[in-house]
């Protein structure tokens, strides 16, 4: 065997990779479905765009206060570092809450929803020319009313569409009380209602509850930044207004409820102090009178006051009991005095006894005593005038003894009463600072209260003030602002989607196509499948046209040529045996067989094409033959006395004419034949008298004839046939070359349809000069197939 031209097409193998192109081309046949798709997909497109709801995207942004950004100026550290003691999650939430979302279906009136009914689709609106309220508000709606409504030129015609029921009113103005729905309709311009005649409306009224839930989840509520207390509220809606409306009531409601709730701190602070003032009121009053009794049980006014007065009487209590034992002193020391004396003498006069009567008797004694003393001096003692003057002094003396004596006693009990007082006094002042600690407990207790009491008050005023200055915590940096450019459907990425999908939607289904595909299509098929066998030719579909069979003879002089190639070189002039076989039947190796012998033929070779296939002969069908009647190689191989040249038949051909030996009679058993010496001898015979011989042999997948006399080829060639061979045939195919069941084997692809397996025109290939054709023109190529070759 020659293995350097078996290299040879190894490396011709190695040089030809699938192509891209060839791969879009694949694709790019279908093209028709590729445009009616994307004709379809872009058609419904523009419907969805025409009948769908424009969304729109409404966006306001509020700025959140603390308490101290509502007040006056403070020292913040925090301010400092730029950093926000506001719970941001907090605010979020509220804002979402059903609570507000509620508040806003009820000031809005959401949960009422209106459609149009207009000849194609029915759209949401949101300015209809009636109002329609629920009216029975002592049973809380739990399920959704669903009324049609039709306006007419005297009223409208109501029915619920739940139950069936229809009723017509006379005017354009319908009262619960009126029909038998719990429902009002109110015209919002009652002289433009003329203009809305035979309209007809569909009134959804839902649960405020159902509908909060939903508004609550439509709210997109998000912080502009990470430190940012800044919050952004979203919603998306149909109509660009009422979305503005409902984003700025939300805005209000929040607001409204933060106001509402620091009013209600400020009322209960203002409760809480009224309550308190009431008791406080009676505790003071309850102290003021224990004061009071108190003060007047214990004579006293002013505690200071009271004191001084104290402490003054008793310094002149004690200043009149000094003043009196002076008295009681001098006077003893006068009568000490006046007593003592053994002669008449003057006694002291004012020293201080204050006592005039006995002063003016001191000062009459001492008169008379001086008297006495000159009259003693110029007289004797027996002198009349001295004996008189004696005894007046001896009775004054006497007088101012018992003036003395009485004045005494009368100190005396002046001395008694003023100790007694002054013992009052003393007492009366010692008891002062225990009077004092209760009277200041009283006090403190009353200053307690009404310290209390004042700072009650202050915060009374206080909170009054807030409840009449109380501003929300939010400050408003934009209001509700609709953007103009929707958010959905995007025209234009629709267009490309559907565009996109259109594509895919063939591209897919071809791709599926492909994937389940388990036949063979073009040498790329077979190629990954294996490498260890050549592809020696690749066979068009024959088509009922000379230009056809002009391709179909050229394809098969390369298969010739090809052949050669592999074909092991001998020295000797003997004849080349070809087998041509297949898995299974169906997949022309007759075909191969007839027309490879017809190209050998047209090369100046002498051929003769033998029927080797006893089980399933065709041959005889290209020479009009009769099965059944004709005899052949089989009854050459079992009958002796039969001569297998008398037995062939020349084709019609007269200038390229080649021999046939067809199969005869179909025998019981074609192994036996086929392993009979008779076939040994019958190729030596003919490679002497034949340059090749072609035998079309059983398919190898059927029956085992084929490797039974697989040993007598120089080449076998294997036909695979473009969309019959199944892929996993190929891998069987090349386990028998590697196993050497088979030698010096090549696949031959047979009835490819190259736009379908290539995808571009490649029969150009066999246009361009076979046949000597030059003086033809070339058909020209598909539009498709022009733009890929350019590619």
């Amino acid at each position: 065997m020659n293995t350097d031209r078996n290299d040879y097409f190894d490396f011709i193998e190695d040089e030809n990779p699938v192509q891209l192109k060839q791969l879009i081309g694949k694709y790019l046949r279908y093209w028709p479905w590729f445009l009616a798709t994307v004709l379809l997909s872009l058609f419904t497109a523009f419907l969805y765009l025409r009948y769908a709801d424009v969304i729109y995207k409404t966006e306001a942004k509020v700025k959140l206060l603390n308490d101290k950004e509502n007040s006056n100026f403070t020292l913040d550290v925090t301010k400092l570092f730029n950093k926000s003691n506001i719970n941001l999650e907090n605010e979020i939430a509220l804002f979402k809450s059903v609570h507000l979302s509620e508040q806003v279906v009820k000031n809005l009136k959401l949960n009422v929803e209106y459609f149009y009914n207009g000849s194609v689709t029915s759209k949401k609106v949101f300015t209809s020319p009636f109002v329609v309220a629920y009216s029975d508000t002592l049973t809380p709606l739990k399920t959704s009313l669903q009324y049609s409504i039709t306006i007419n030129k005297t009223g409208y015609t109501v029915s619920d569409m739940g139950s069936g029921k229809s009723y017509t009113t006379r005017q354009h103005v319908l009262d619960a009380s009126s029909s038998q729905f719990p429902i009002t309709i109110q015209p919002v311009l009652p002289n433009r209602m003329l203009s809305h005649i035979d309209e007809n409306y569909t009134v959804i009224i839902n649960p405020v509850g159902k509908t909060a839930i939903q508004l609550s989840k439509a709210f997109q509520v998000e912080p502009e930044g990470e430190d940012s207390d800044i919050l952004s509220l979203s919603l998306e809606g149909t109509d660009g207004l009422h979305s503005e409306s409902v984003i700025n009531n939300l805005i209000e409601v929040f607001e409204s409820d933060g106001i509402t709730d620091k009013q209600e701190v400020s009322r209960r602070t203002i409760g809480f102090v009224d309550d308190r003032f009431v008791y406080l009121r009676r505790e003071l009053d309850s102290i003021e009178i224990s004061k009071k009794n108190y003060k007047k049980n214990n004579n006293l006014s002013f505690i200071q006051e009271d004191a001084g007065s104290s402490l003054l009487d008793k310094t002149a209590k004690e200043k009149a009991l000094y003043d009196i034992e002076s008295q009681l002193l001098l006077t003893k020391l006068l009568k000490d005095n006046i007593t003592s004396q053994k002669v008449f003498e003057l006694l002291p006069a004012n020293i201080g006894i204050q006592n005039s009567a006995i002063n003016e008797l001191v000062g009459e004694y001492n008169t008379s005593v001086l008297a006495y003393q000159k009259l003693q001096t110029s007289a004797g003692v027996n002198n009349p005038s001295l004996q008189v003057l004696v005894s007046a002094l001896t009775r004054q003396k006497a007088n101012i003894v018992n003036s003395v004596n009485g004045y005494a006693r009368q100190l005396k009990t002046s001395l008694n009463q003023s100790e007694s007082a002054q013992r009052n006094a003393e007492g009366s002042f010692s008891s002062l600072p225990e009077k004092e600690k209760v009277l200041r407990s009283i006090e403190r207790q009353q200053n307690l209260k009404e310290s209390l009491y004042l700072l009650l008050l202050q915060k009374r005023e206080e909170a009054s003030i807030n409840l009449a200055i109380t501003v929300p915590n939010t400050k408003i940096i934009d209001y509700a602002i609709t953007n103009k450019a929707p958010v959905s459907p995007q025209r234009s990425k629709i267009f490309i989607i559907a565009f996109f999908l259109g594509l895919a939607l063939p591209f897919g289904t071809l791709l599926l196509k492909f994937k389940l595909d388990d036949k063979i299509h073009n040498a790329a098929d077979v190629e990954n499948k294996t490498t260890a066998v050549p592809i020696l030719a690749e066979l068009p579909s024959l088509l009922e046209t000379k230009e056809s069979q002009t391709q179909n003879l050229e394809a098969f002089r390369t298969l010739a040529n090809n052949t050669n190639f592999i074909t092991s070189y001998c020295a000797q002039s003997s004849g080349k045996v070809i087998f041509v076989t297949s898995s299974i039947k169906g997949e022309g190796k007759t075909f191969v067989s007839y027309n490879l012998a017809a190209a050998y033929a047209h090369l100046d070779k002498k051929v003769l094409l033998v029927g080797a296939d006893f089980r399933n002969p065709q041959l005889h069908k290209y020479l009009h033959q009769n099965r059944k009647e004709t005899k052949g190689f089989c009854n050459y191989l079992h009958d002796g006395s039969l001569d297998w040249k008398q037995l062939r038949y020349q084709t019609e051909d007269a200038t390229y004419p080649f021999h046939i030996l067809l199969s005869g009679t179909i025998p019981p058993n074609p192994t036996l034949l086929l392993s009979n010496s008779r076939f040994d001898a019958f190729i030596q015979e003919v490679k002497g008298q034949y340059d090749i011989i072609i035998f079309d042999t059983p398919p190898t997948l059927l029956v085992t004839d084929t490797l039974i006399i697989s040993k007598y080829a120089d080449t076998t060639l294997y036909v695979l046939r473009s969309g019959v061979t199944e892929k996993n045939l190929v891998s069987y195919a090349s386990k028998l070359s590697l196993d050497k069941k088979i030698i010096n084997m090549g696949f031959v692809i047979n009835d490819i349809d190259f736009d379908t397996s290539y995808g571009y025109g490649y029969g150009y290939g066999y246009n361009y000069g076979y046949g000597y054709g030059y003086d033809k023109e070339v058909q020209k190529s598909v539009w498709y197939k022009r733009w890929i070759n350019k590619v």
